[in-house]
């Protein structure tokens, strides 16, 4: 049996996990007329939001960008799944992996955090087209560790580097990411049990709390908001493997659920492909970011969006009303800009 005080713990750290947004109708916004004027919206949120922040916008076509620290490396949390889920597609592609392939699940296989397959029993036989349709609909961290293992993270991290991505490291999988988080050691792949079994002083002993601050300080799962940018834009082009391979990316990234940033105050029914990623520690988000393609109505094109934010100290609503003012800003600036109508 796993104490009350573990499981809120167990709960707290769950990668992603489901989440209510206001209605955009809550808000008046004032579209801006300029790039300059978007800009002074994103600066003005930013500055407003307590912890490490990064943003980067892109219009596709135009080409037309803005970025506030774009460059700065983040703990991506369950955003690692996106360069997990093209890596698989490349091995698809490749004759390395089936989507028809199936796997034997086993208990052994069950990873702490977000998703269903943890509450699932042992014994049921899945495809990889179901796994990565769990990873990314519902950010489940079993389906993803499954995949993690079976594309391996040398793979992953040799088509990252392929792609052009330089600042990218994915070498942890969601239990071991999520056990470092903890100040728990990573190779100790522990059990929800076995967790209950470690001792009440541990979570607020000196070195818990190092190993946090060294988890927290280290490349482990980091990227950048333009380099999942990269990633994202690739996939609008047609050049993750080719046209049909980067739209069928899109197509299970439309599939999403999480920390919903972006969507925040966009209008009702917006087509978008996001992943978003959270940990959390007390209660609130100490990690929060959100990654899309949007499809811009009345013929205007694709625009990417990352909104990334680590070591925050930010009550869950104000940030994702920050957030939220951000994504619609840039959704209505562009929007304009590039609108041909029918």
């Amino acid at each position: 049996m796993v104490s009350k005080k573990l499981s809120i713990i167990i709960v707290l750290v769950a990668f992603c996990g489901g989440l209510v947004f206001a209605s955009p109708q809550d808000f008046q916004f004032k579209a801006p007329k300029s790039k300059a004027e978007l800009e002074q919206v994103v600066k003005d949120q930013i500055d407003k939001i307590r912890g490490t922040t990064g943003v980067y916008i892109k219009h596709v076509e135009s080409g037309e960008s803005l970025g506030f620290d774009e460059n700065r490396r983040f703990q991506l949390a369950s955003v690692f799944k996106i360069p997990v889920l093209l890596t698989l597609y490349r091995q698809i592609h490749l004759g390395k992996i089936s989507l028809d392939d199936r796997i034997n699940f086993e208990e052994r296989m069950k990873a702490l955090g977000s998703g269903l397959m943890v509450s699932m029993k042992p014994g049921l036989n899945i495809s990889v087209q179901d796994l990565q349709l769990l990873m990314m609909a519902r950010s489940d961290n079993t389906a993803t560790d499954i995949l993690f293992q079976m594309v391996t993270p040398q793979a992953i991290s040799d088509y990252m580097s392929e792609l052009g991505l330089k600042n990218t490291t994915i070498d942890y999988d969601s239990h071991q990411v999520i056990l470092a988080f903890l100040g728990l050691d990573p190779s100790k792949r522990l059990t929800v049990a076995e967790l209950g079994q470690v001792p009440a002083s541990f979570w607020t002993s000196k070195e818990c709390l190092d190993k946090q601050k060294t988890f927290e300080s280290s490349q482990h799962n980091t990227s950048t908001p333009l380099e999942i940018g990269l990633l994202l834009e690739k996939c609008v082009k047609g050049e993750i493997v080719d046209r049909g391979t980067s739209d069928q990316i899109l197509e299970t990234m439309k599939n999403h659920t999480g920390a919903e940033l972006i969507l925040r105050y966009l209008p009702y029914l917006t087509e978008i492909a996001r992943k978003g990623g959270s940990l959390v520690r007390s209660g609130e988000n100490t990690v929060l970011l959100d990654s899309a393609v949007i499809w811009l109505p009345e013929k205007a094109g694709h625009l990417i969006i990352c909104l990334w934010g680590n070591d925050l100290k930010e009550v869950h609503y104000e940030i994702k009303h920050k957030m939220g003012v951000i994504a619609r800003a840039a959704y209505d600036y562009f929007l304009e800009k590039n609108k041909k109508g029918s």
